[in-house]
């Protein structure tokens, strides 16, 4: 056959449907792992292969989608994981018969990755890379990396697979909700970005929601990337019928979406759940023969934190870096990194992203001090309060490296030169974690002629190839040298700037300060260096984001340099702007907000309460220890605290959560730092006397399902309300659950499901309570539930999302106690 990728510039290939849906229909037990079947009843798993290639599928999926260590352990099959990945590959293969290719498919493996979870992101890496591994090793055309929710999980998966199977094209499809934003809270556009990083072949998006919800990202997803795009949508939402799962949209309903995908820029088109070959069939007489839309490639790079991107490049606007996360000079700043505290670092963030920084670079490099721990830490910490994309900066690859890793998006690292030993030990890093890198145009010396740094960026973009790296992962750092001191050399970073532009089109940033030192008036002096900088073509700088003059720099000089069409951007900002005259050593005067500044807050500080409670709505770990002993010793009472103060945070938060603007990450931040000022009071608390329980609930993820994001969110959020719950984790059997929750006296069983073929499960479980008259109540939720699967199956209560998980609970307390809800 000719190569998939080739094919796919010529043709739309058409992908299988649900495996799930037709081997139940073949027997397969609820609960039960589809990919023990691999060995267990093969001609039935290579039965629904043919099928679907009958129906037409140029692509199969192999039945591995849980086949990795980690999920296989659940069934105590671990031990079997090559054999399995195997018999799924030659299944598939033998169903095709050399009339489709196979994609060795990989799900996502059940857990949660630090600092949410308790799997290190380089287990993640390895869970993924074994998987890989083996289906490379079995002969597989692609792999295909599906239904992710969290973009974490997925750079980890992106990693192990390209270390496992190198060559194998890649196919990687995230998981999003009817809002176009996956539960990790990252829009079709930062995906994008994060995934062209790690240049995989395939993009795209499956499961979840039905085809209409689907289409809008899918549009946007062909708007961000040139990269070839897929889709599997569900065939709608499932319901319960007749004592069976089922989806609404029938075989027709969904093929008449085919042709607007096609017009999306979709290259594969599939099925997920509820979908079968009659399904496939009529996708495939569609669009069979019709050629892929051709996109237009971005020119931009772009860097993105979980849940924001940032284009960098000509006609994108101009990029403020801010500065100011750098203990250079800074003798409390550094004390607190050498302590370990990220408290100034959060609250330097904070007030960048308020200025209006669009990334913020970070250094925590102090003496003695072990910056690649420090790093880290400084990531998440920032991660929990702004989405402003990071710039990860040190001068020693292992911390480089340590805030590649925890960081869930694409960053910029901060820096390379042309010095061969930097260039080894930074770019591989940059290749493997998906990042883009600022390419510093100095050597063994630094230049003064731009034909010199023009010889250092050919360098360095040399290198970068030989790494596997695009042009478009560089962003060079044109020197801008200090003028009192060398001012031919600050000429000719203008130069430089005009040369990179006009050769390579490449993308530019500088260091702004440096420009200004020794000279009287400085701000002047480098906000006009900035102004002519981008008229040379300068697409960003590393600068000072509290200076309101610069701002207004940039957006005027935007107006002359094709940033800001039609100067809406100019007249925007200009509206809250007042006439700024520059004061000397001091800059401009005061009285202008910073374009993108919060509203204005009251010059006062904030109450020891108010700060308790933006400790947990931003998930400040490290800040609200000090604070509750703070609010204890003055003289605030334990149980006021935590009735008055902490909980109508946790509150906030879980409000803001269902309003989509915090997400899980917030959310596990969030009820981590409660959990940590609770335990300054618990035992404040116990000496006033032992503290009922509010109520007792028995939590599991439903038998054939190890997924336990939602559910350990829920269990957090339920025990900082003073529930106690039982967790009794993944694949938990109706037994099991029964049985604890007599034996722990239990009111409320609650049931999480993230799978279809699982959610059945519910209605045993609620079947069984009634059935034996047992006086629990049944709560339920999970991405696939829905509040009419609830009603069906006769639960007492639907949770959409962890924001609902408490309400819902003292809702059914109090109607069992016939007393109003709190």
């Amino acid at each position: 056959m000719i190569p998939l990728l080739e094919r796919l510039k010529k043709d739309i290939l058409i992908l299988d449907g649900s495996m799930g849906a037709l081997l139940q229909g073949r027997g397969l037990p609820p609960g039960y792992a589809p990919d023990l079947w691999n060995l267990e009843r093969p001609k039935d798993i290579q039965a629904v292969h043919a099928e679907y290639r009958a129906a037409g599928s140029d692509i199969l999926l192999t039945n591995t989608f849980g086949a990795s260590r980690r999920r296989l352990a659940e069934y105590q099959a671990e031990g079997r994981i090559r054999e399995i990945n195997h018999a799924g590959v030659e299944l598939a293969r033998r169903a095709a018969q050399g009339k489709a290719y196979i994609a060795g498919d990989i799900g996502p493996f059940g857990s949660t990755i630090a600092p949410f979870g308790d799997t290190t992101f380089e287990e993640a890496v390895g869970i993924f890379r074994e998987q890989a591994s083996i289906l490379a090793e079995a002969g597989v055309d692609l792999i295909a990396i599906e239904t992710m929710f969290d973009i974490q999980e997925m750079r980890a998966a992106l990693i192990g697979v390209r270390e496992g199977a190198p060559g194998v094209p890649i196919m990687a499809f995230m998981t999003y909700n009817a809002d176009g934003i996956t539960d990790s809270g990252s829009d079709p556009e930062t995906v994008a970005a994060v995934l062209e990083g790690f240049s995989v072949e395939i993009m795209g998006l499956n499961c979840s929601v039905g085809p209409e919800a689907m289409l809008p990202v899918l549009e946007r997803l062909g708007r961000a990337t040139h990269t070839y795009l897929g889709i599997e949508p569900n065939a709608g939402l499932p319901v319960h019928r007749d004592g069976k799962t089922v989806y609404p949209l029938g075989a027709s309903e969904m093929a008449s979406f085919a042709p607007a995908f096609a017009d999306a820029g979709a290259n594969i088109v599939g099925g997920c759940c509820g979908t079968t070959p009659d399904y496939i069939r009529l996708i495939s007489k569609i669009l069979k023969g019709r050629p892929p839309r051709l996109r237009t490639p971005s020119p931009h790079t772009r860097i993105a934190s979980r849940t924001r991107v940032v284009p960098i490049g000509a006609g994108a606007p101009f990029v403020l870096i801010g500065e100011k996360i750098n203990p250079t000079g800074k003798k409390l700043f550094s004390e607190a990194i050498a302590e370990g505290r990220t408290d100034m670092i959060v609250a330097e963030a904070r007030k960048e992203a308020a200025a209006g920084a669009h990334a913020l670079d970070v250094n925590v490099g102090v003496p003695l001090v072990d910056e690649a721990l420090m790093m880290e830490k400084a990531v998440i910490a920032i991660g929990n309060v702004v989405s402003t994309p990071l710039v990860i900066d040190s001068s020693f690859a292992s911390a480089l490296e340590s805030g590649l890793r925890i960081y869930p998006g694409r960053a910029l690292v901060n820096s390379v030169n042309a010095e061969d030993e930097r260039l080894e030990e930074v770019l591989p890093l940059i290749r493997r974690y998906g990042a883009s890198v600022i390419g510093l145009l100095s050597g063994d010396d630094i230049p003064e002629k731009a034909i010199d740094r023009m010889k250092n960026a050919e360098k360095i973009l040399k290198a970068a190839e030989r790494f596997g790296l695009s042009p478009r992962d560089i962003v060079f750092d044109t020197l801008a040298l200090t003028v009192s001191a060398v001012q031919e050399a600050s000429r000719q970073t203008l130069e430089t700037i005009r040369l990179l532009k006009s050769e390579w089109n490449a993308h530019t940033v500088v260091g702004l300060s440096n420009v200004s030192f020794g000279l009287p008036m400085r701000k002047t002096v480098h906000d006009t260096f900035l102004a002519m900088a981008i008229g040379a073509g300068l697409d960003g700088a590393i600068c000072d984001p509290y200076d309101p003059l610069l701002h207004q720099t940039v957006a005027a000089a935007s107006l002359f340099s094709g940033r800001d069409p039609e100067c809406r951007v100019f007249i925007t900002k200009a509206e809250s702007w007042t006439p700024l005259v520059p004061q000397g050593e001091k800059g401009a005067a005061a009285g202008s907000p910073a374009p993108g500044a919060s509203p204005a807050t009251p010059d006062r500080p904030l109450t020891t309460r108010e700060r308790i409670e933006r400790a947990i709505i931003e998930g400040e770990r490290e800040a609200i220890t000090p604070l509750v002993e703070t609010a204890l010793a003055e003289g605030m009472a334990p149980f006021e605290i935590f009735v008055d103060v902490m909980t109508p945070a946790i509150r906030r938060l879980g409000d803001l959560f269902g309003a989509r603007q915090k997400f899980i990450p917030h959310l596990i931040a969030g009820a981590d730092t409660m959990k940590k000022g609770v335990e300054v009071l618990q035992p404040l608390l116990e000496a006033k006397g032992p503290t009922e329980p509010k109520g007792t609930i028995v939590f599991a993820t439903v038998k054939g399902d190890i997924h336990d994001i939602g559910k350990n969110i829920c269990i957090l959020m339920l025990r900082n309300f003073g529930y106690r719950v039982i967790d009794l984790g993944r694949n938990v059997p109706l037994e099991t659950i029964l049985e604890t929750a007599e034996k722990e006296k239990a009111q409320i069983v609650a049931l999480s499901a993230l799978m279809t073929t699982t959610m059945i499960q519910m209605k045993v479980a609620v079947d069984a309570i009634r059935e034996k008259s047992l006086p629990y109540k049944v709560m339920v939720g999970g991405a696939v539930v829905t509040p009419k699967f609830s009603a069906e199956i006769g639960a007492d209560g639907y949770g959409k999302d962890v924001g609902e998980v408490v309400p819902l609970t003292e809702k059914i307390l109090a109607a069992l106690r016939e007393i109003p809800a709190s």
